[in-house]
């Protein structure tokens, strides 16, 4: 099957020079590659932008399985919908990709990295995926790159719903949104998403069906102030699944997590001058686990993690030139009391930016000094350009890292269980990385058609990477592992010509702990996706694979998997009116695999569905 996403590769690389004598497509304004509103075509980083257009067509309920498609990014669940999942970017640890919304760090202050299984679709507006080291805007979690997601804000007025069934796994999910105001006037958006499955067991040799809920409630807010605006975002998920024990142990009866995050902000942004924009952002994510199993006081937890953020930043320009200055800071506190951990870190950081545009050409230099409470003063940088003629682009970045270790990673207590016993590392030394990429693209457009081929490589050096491993056969700690390096290339090709579109990406990783020379784990050799899509008087028909190599489920490399496809096929039609019938096949043939090793997966599944809007 990866031949075919390699010679479907080639032959939409054979369309790009139909359309050479066309204007070069006008590029969208993305945010997270430089921290401030710029064309796609003036960011030196290598992106991705998945638009609510593209959502959409997609009728993915849940972000995660949209980022599966995405080069560079590999996804791993842990037991179907609801259950744990990973992201990892170019080999990175899931703790290495900073995740925001709407400019707000979502990552657990426990364990370090965000937790994927909740985050649904319905009140996004768009993602951008900025792949690399990006520490030095964001902070030691961005090592690997920034995925940042941005909820609807209204603008004018209109309501949608949805409604969608399949019968297999008792699949239910209904959403409603409405949205009003106009440019420069007061805008809001409020979105009602629920989601509820009866799921597959979590374990793959288990036969109990393991099920999940999710309710999500979103509000965004956008209210003029003379010349300044004030934005409020107010976010709550709530989640409830049942899970089973991990690899090897089967089902685990009455075992159930419920999750509630909330993300809440209050971002002020003022034009101090012509030249000038300065805006502040208060923001808090919350996050509550509760497990509890009636048999095993094992697994009985709760556990809070709270993250409040403030961030001021003034955006200064001059002609070609923009300037950044801001000011981080952060508090993690994280609460487990069935563990004895009560812990508050904080960390503040300045950082700077220099961006120069001209014809043809691009180039952006930044600094960050981060001061840790626990291991004081770390200095990151980054630099990065472009050029650009004809369509034919060469982009470039190089940068530095620095992540501390989690507050379990430091501070979680000797604790007995029954796949061995675990304790943390207050002598861990903090995470540092060095970083580059180097993309060639070839991008042309005609009216509606459109056409792109890119090349990407990169390479990222870690030193003191943590991972959690055994020490001996039933201790596990974690441990700065010494180096881990990462290196690869990403070819994607776009194609758009008159109501049909081909989107396929190949992705080869090399990831190994420079040490031992062992894989990293879970990070597949070979992975890619191949998307197809044509639209006709108001219909969609998309037909997307998935393609995962072999891989190790664990750092030792005692535990492989083979490697998998899937494919998922989608139907749009129009019915009356605004209305939509929806309908798709997901795991269209049925496949049996692993993502991680130990937990299930659904098999084929049919949904059908409504939307409408006014």
């Amino acid at each position: 099957m990866h031949r075919h996403i390699k010679q479907a590769a080639l032959l939409a690389a054979l369309c790009i020079p139909t359309l050479a004598t066309a204007a070069e497509a006008m590029a969208p304004m993305v945010v997270t590659a430089g921290r401030v509103a710029q064309s796609e075509a003036a960011a030196s980083s290598d992106l991705t932008v998945i638009d609510r257009e593209e959502i959409e067509r997609s009728q993915t309920t849940n972000v995660v399985d949209l980022l599966r498609r995405v080069a560079g990014v590999q996804v791993n669940n842990s037991g179907g919908p609801g259950k744990a999942s990973a992201v990892y970017m170019r080999g990175a640890n899931s703790g290495q990709t900073m995740v925001l919304i709407d400019g707000v760090r979502v990552a657990s202050s426990t364990v370090g990295s965000f937790e994927w299984a909740h985050l649904a679709t319905a009140d996004i507006e768009r993602i951008e995926i900025v792949r690399g080291a990006n520490s030095t805007l964001y902070g030691g979690d961005a090592m690997g790159g920034v995925i940042q997601i941005f909820t609807r804000k209204g603008g004018k007025e209109r309501g949608s719903g949805s409604v969608e069934y399949g019968s297999r796994y008792r699949q239910y999910h209904t959403n409603a949104q409405f949205e009003a105001g106009a440019p420069d006037q007061l805008r809001y958006a409020v979105t009602i998403d629920e989601e509820k499955t009866r799921g597959v067991s979590a374990a793959a040799n288990g036969v109990e069906a393991d099920g999940y809920k999710r309710r999500t409630y979103s509000g965004h807010l956008a209210m003029p102030l003379g010349s300044s605006e004030a934005e409020m975002v107010l976010r709550q998920v709530e989640g409830k699944s049942a899970v089973d024990g991990g690899f090897p142990f089967g089902d685990v009866l009455n075992f159930n997590n419920s999750t509630k995050q909330t993300v809440g902000s209050l971002k002020v942004s003022a034009p101090m001058s012509d030249s000038w924009l300065s805006s502040v952002q208060l923001a808090r994510f919350d996050e509550k686990l509760i497990s509890s199993d009636p048999v095993n006081a094992a697994n009985n937890a709760s556990i809070r993690s709270v993250n409040d953020q403030l961030t001021w930043q003034n955006d200064l320009y001059f002609g070609p030139a923009t300037a950044s200055l801001g000011y981080d800071l952060r508090r993690d506190h994280g609460s487990n009391p069935g563990q004895q951990i009560d812990k508050k870190i904080d960390q503040k950081a300045l950082f700077a930016l220099l961006d120069w545009q001209g014809d043809g050409y691009g180039f952006n230099a930044s600094a960050r000094r981060d001061r840790h409470q626990l291991f004081g003063s770390a200095r990151t940088w980054r630099v990065g350009a472009h050029l650009e003629d004809a369509g034919l682009r060469l982009a470039g970045n190089v940068g530095t890292g620095f992540k501390a270790p989690s507050i379990n990673d430091l501070y979680w207590p000797f604790t007995v269980g029954p796949a061995g016993n675990t304790a943390g590392n207050a002598a861990l030394k903090p995470e540092k990385s060095r970083g580059w990429d180097a993309a060639l693209s070839y991008r042309v457009a005609a009216d509606q058609s459109l056409a792109e081929l890119k090349l990407a490589r990169f390479g990222q050096r870690y030193e003191n990477l943590i991972e959690w491993a055994p020490t001996t056969p039933i201790f596990w700690q974690p441990s700065n592992v010494g180096r881990a390096v990462t290196t690869g290339y990403e070819l994607s090709v776009r194609v758009q010509v008159d109501g049909a579109w081909l989107s396929a990406n190949w992705n080869r990783l090399d990831g190994r702990n420079a040490l031992n020379g062992t894989q990293l784990a879970r990070r597949a050799k070979e992975s890619g996706s191949l998307l197809l899509g044509f639209a006709a008087q108001g219909a969609n028909l998309e037909w997307q694979t998935n393609i995962v190599g072999p891989r190790f489920s664990d750092p030792g490399n005692a535990l492989p998997m083979v490697g998998y496809h899937t494919s998922d096929l989608r139907l749009s039609l129009p019915i009356e009116g605004s209305m939509q019938l929806t309908a798709r096949i997901d795991n269209l043939y049925n496949k049996r695999y692993e993502e991680t090793k130990g937990y299930g997966v659904p098999g084929r599944a049919f949904i059908v569905g409504l939307k409408g809007g006014m």
